[in-house]
Formats: C-alpha cells, structure tokens, sequence
C-alpha cells in the first residue's frame, strides 16, 4: 500500500519551475534540487514573512529528500530532511493552523525513522524502527481527527509492516487485521484486496487470487440514498467553537459555546417551521481567551456568531426564509455587550481590553451575519443532500458560494469535494449504525480570492503584500431516511497577510462541533 497525499505547495513548485540565465552564450550552471527548495522557501519567506506556504515548502522539500531520487549520502540527505520536518514541529503556526497536529508531520517522521533504519548501523536499526512504528501510530490518529480515513488506514498499514520488521509477528497480524477493519468500516474494496493477500502471506496460507476473492466474497458494497422525511420533534442543540490563534509567537485559545432547543412543526400550507427558544440563556461567545499571557496586554476575541434564527422550508425541503432576523441579532448583541460589561474589568485589568471586546461586537454581529451562516447551515446540513445518491467512498465535487473564514460578510464561489465515509449511530447512546457520515473539504476559489483581496487593498502600497489562504474540512452526521442532522464537526484553519509588519498577519484555526439530540414534541 503506498502513500499518496499531496503537499500544498503551490508557491513553492511555481518558483522551481522558474529557471534563467543572464549569460546565454554559455551553458547554464547546473541547479541542485536542493538548492532550488531552499531558494524558494527563503523567496516565500522574503515575499510574505510568516506565511504559512512557507511551511509547505519545507514539508514539499523533505518529502524531496526522503524519496528515492535524492542524489546526495544518506546522512546528509536525512539530516537535512529531519532539520526541515523538526523545523515545521516546532513552528507556532503549525500548531495555528492543525491544533491537533499536524499529520503530515508525523507521515513524513515514520518515513525519516524508516529510511534511517534501512542505511544506518545494524545497531540503531532497531530503534530507528521502533520511532518510526510511533510516528505511524500518531498518524493514524491525527488523520482520523482531520477526516482523512484514507490516510490513516495507509499509516495503519505502515505500523503493520513495521511491526513485521521488528519481529513482532503475532502484533503485526493483528495490525494488519485492524487494517482490514478499518478498509471495510470505510468501504476501501482495493485496499482490502491488497492487504488479505498480504494477511494469507504473513500466515503461511495460499494468497492467490481465488483465496483473496473468497475472502472478499463479503466485503460490503453500501450506497446512501437521501430523502426529505421531516416530521414534528423537539430538539435539543450544543454548539462548542474552540479558537486558536497566533499572536506574538504564543498560541491564545477562545472557547465559546451554546446550549438552546429547537422545535421543527408543521405548517397548515405543506411546509416547515424550525424555531428555537433559550437561545441566549448559555450562550458564551468566546471573547476572552482561555488563557492569559503573561507580562502581555490582554488579548480579546471576536465574539463567535449563534446562527440560531428562526426559519421556513417548503414541503419539498427548499429553504425559504428567514423569520425573527432583526430581532434577535439586536437580541445577541445586546446579551455579548451586557456579558463582556460585566465580565471585562472583574476578570481583566483596565478599561483598554473592555473597549476592545466592545469594538469588535459589530463587526462580528453585523446585521445579516447570523442569517446568512443560518441559511449555510441548513443548505450545508440539510439541503445539499436532498436526493442524493452516494455510493461509499466514491469522491463527489461541487462548486458553491460559502463565507470566507475570518471574512464572514464575504461569501465566494468555493470547491467542495465530499464523500460518504461511512454508517455511524446517530448518537453516542445508539445501537444501531442508522446515519450516515458525510466527509467535505472546502477551498475558496483562488480567481475571486484575488479579485477580493484587490478591492480590499484599493490600490494602497501598504497592501501590496495581502494574501489569503483559507481551507474547510467538515463531517456531518445525518439520518439519510429524514435528513435530520446530528452531528456537525468542522476543522477551519484561514490566514491573511495585510502587509510586511507582524501585526498585519492573522493565522487562526476553529474546531467548531454541533450536536442534536432529537425527541417527541413537547404537549401543548
């Protein structure tokens, strides 16, 4: 089984692309590979200081020296190849922008360990190894946080093998038997070709073709069918938005949250009403940060949105409308305003941090933010599936407006790429696997971006370095029998660089989840 994954270094593989000669007449000097990564991570760094493109650059340059085509002694080229994977670890951004780790960090550690344990001394071989077996367990790990099944079943794999290596051949069975869970839990039919022709290998058995197919005579073969089933229920919702943020070097955690209930009822003319009641009585917007920074000004948030308006759908499932919008926008950002007067100068010392938090409730709660992210959730949850017929594993993609992360007033034209993952219960106390688990990433399309970041610098010189990277990656959980939703976790990570200075660059990560937890109707 091999690892594919991508690196996101567009930057990077443009300026290597680039080669020039001042000196036609004569025969351009030859350019190592190594010296061109390590020019354009030093451009990158120059164009935008603390970009985080430069960070893909150096993950881009050590999976250059990890490959077989690297041309230089195999210390040397491991070393390099360490000091730019350690290099990206212990970067603050990283932890911005992945907090829960980076895994292609930890691919690219087990690949390192590995390949040291292939041309280092006999004597390390076994610790080189035994690295590398932990680096491929971390993995597994991160990627399945990220969403990433596929990853992490191929990082499960490595463990497997590498636990044959170590001679730990009754461990190694029973990674490998995980593997193959894993392929079937996530409908992987190839790779689990692969690996039962491997597991009969390792056990001594025949692993021909007929052995492998009477093994795969039941590997599953699922599609998900979606249709609009709505029926009258009471509900009850939890939203929890935990923020990280990069500022001087130091990584400052936000969390806000929200408790509330809902009720879906049937209108007389065919359609839906969904409302909500207690929106506002735990509603904690996240302005303070979790924790302090020593011998630092406070630091303050922007208060985190409650996209719990009231609205309507057709019979059919079509959105269609908003129905309390100017009232309880006026009503959220009076509550944020009465919780941070109350909360600013008891918690924090002087008036400065007060004012600051106050500045941002206007920005952050504009009149037609909390009905337009209203809107893209139920689009997003609910109406996008409408229909619909996945088949596991299998990747869709569509293109859609979604709002920027960290520019909520703005929404672009957006790739989106989706997948039904897998059956999952509906919630942690089910029995049966009745939902279905939807995986989505989403990237803005970079044309308008830049369009965007134009108007946005008007021209100005000061912004002639603005940029902007933003990326989605979202599960939903959802009854495909009524399209009701249970379960909603998103992984944002934005940046923006609005000039030279420190201060004009923002890198934030949100890991944003939200559960329903769904009963019958209260009597009247």
């Amino acid at each position: 089984m091999t690892f594919t994954r991508p690196l996101l270094c567009c930057a990077a593989l443009s300026l290597l692309a680039c080669s020039c000669s001042t000196l036609p007449s004569r025969p351009p000097t030859p350019v190592s590979p190594s010296t061109r990564f390590e020019t354009a991570i030093r451009s990158i760094e120059r164009a935008d200081p603390g970009s985080p493109a430069s960070l893909d650059a150096q993950l881009a340059y050590a999976g250059f020296l990890l490959g077989e085509s690297a041309g230089s002694s195999c210390d040397a080229r491991l070393n390099r190849a360490q000091e730019q994977i350690g290099s990206v670890a212990a970067n603050p951004k990283t932890r911005a922008m992945f907090p829960d780790g980076w895994a292609l960090v930890a691919d690219l550690e087990y690949r390192q360990h590995l390949a040291r344990a292939a041309c280092g001394s006999r004597t390390d071989r076994r610790d080189d190894l035994l690295a590398a077996l932990e680096a491929a367990r971390r993995a597994v790990t991160v990627h399945r946080e990220e969403f990433d099944y596929h990853s992490m079943v191929v990082m499960q794999f490595d463990a497997a093998t590498t636990l044959r290596r170590l001679g730990e051949h009754t461990a190694a069975l029973a990674a490998l038997t995980e593997a193959l869970r894993m392929d079937r839990e996530y409908g992987f039919r190839d790779d689990a070709r692969e690996n039962y022709g491997l597991l009969l290998t390792w056990r001594g058995e025949p692993a021909g073709a007929a052995e492998v197919a009477k093994l795969m005579r039941d590997f599953p073969q699922r599609q998900a069918v979606f249709s609009f089933g709505w029926h009258p229920t009471d509900a009850r919702i939890r939203l929890d938005r935990r923020r990280a943020l990069l500022s001087a070097g130091r990584i400052v955690h936000s969390r806000a949250t929200a408790d509330f209930e809902g009720r879906i009822t049937a209108d007389p003319g065919g359609g839906w009403t969904v409302s909500y009641s207690h929106r506002l009585s735990a509603y904690e917007p996240g302005v303070w940060p979790s924790e302090r920074i020593p011998k630092r000004p406070e630091l303050v948030f922007s208060p985190v949105p409650l996209p719990a308006l009231d609205f309507k759908v057709t019979a059919a499932g079509a959105f269609d409308g908003i129905t309390d919008s100017k009232s309880f926008e006026t009503h959220v950002a009076a509550r944020t305003v009465a919780l941070i007067r109350a909360a600013g100068l008891s918690r924090h010392e002087g008036a400065g941090v007060t004012k600051d938090a106050l500045s941002g409730v206007d920005g952050a709660l504009s009149p037609g933010i909390l009905a337009s992210e209203t809107a893209e959730n139920y689009q997003l949850e609910t109406a996008m599936w409408i229909g619909a017929k996945l088949e596991q594993g299998a990747w869709y993609e569509v293109s859609a407006p979604l709002l920027l992360p960290g520019a909520s007033r703005f929404d672009v034209p957006q790739r989106i790429e989706f997948s039904f993952s897998r059956m999952v219960p509906c919630t942690s106390e089910a029995a049966d696997d009745k939902c279905v688990e939807l995986v989505l990433h989403a990237t803005p399309n970079q044309a308008t971006v830049n369009n965007w970041l134009a108007d946005m610098g008007g021209g100005s010189p000061d912004y002639r370095y603005m940029d902007y990277a933003a990326a989605i990656d979202t599960r939903i959980v959802i009854d495909p029998a009524t399209l009701l939703p249970y379960a909603r976790e998103e992984r944002v990570y934005w940046y923006v660089s609005l000039g030279n200075g420190a201060a004009d660059k923002i890198l934030q990560s949100e890991h944003f989840l939200s559960t329903t937890r769904y009963m019958a109707p209260a009597p009247k």
